[in-house]
């Protein structure tokens, strides 16, 4: 039977990257059998976060998210995992 390949985006937010998080918070992934394939620190601009979170949109706490996500630099990943 083949491997099937998952792909996840995982982001580490703002106070993540703040408090000085990013290599624990990888490692944890790691140790599930996650590959990180890609890591880019971003500070994402107000339009890509409401479009990413466009799914939120008519939540009351959007505003506040797309706000606090554009409140600093967020690590962005891109993992493999295969089962």
């Amino acid at each position: 039977m083949a491997a099937i390949e998952e792909r996840s985006f995982i982001a580490i937010k703002p106070d993540g990257v703040q408090r000085g998080l990013v290599g624990e918070i990888i490692k944890r992934f790691e140790k599930k059998g996650f590959k990180l394939v890609a890591m880019k620190l971003i500070h994402a601009s107000e339009d890509l976060l409401r479009e990413h979170y466009i799914d939120l949109k008519d939540r009351p706490f959007y505003d506040g998210l797309v706000q606090y996500m554009h409140s600093g630099p967020v690590v962005a990943m891109e993992h493999h995992s295969w089962q």
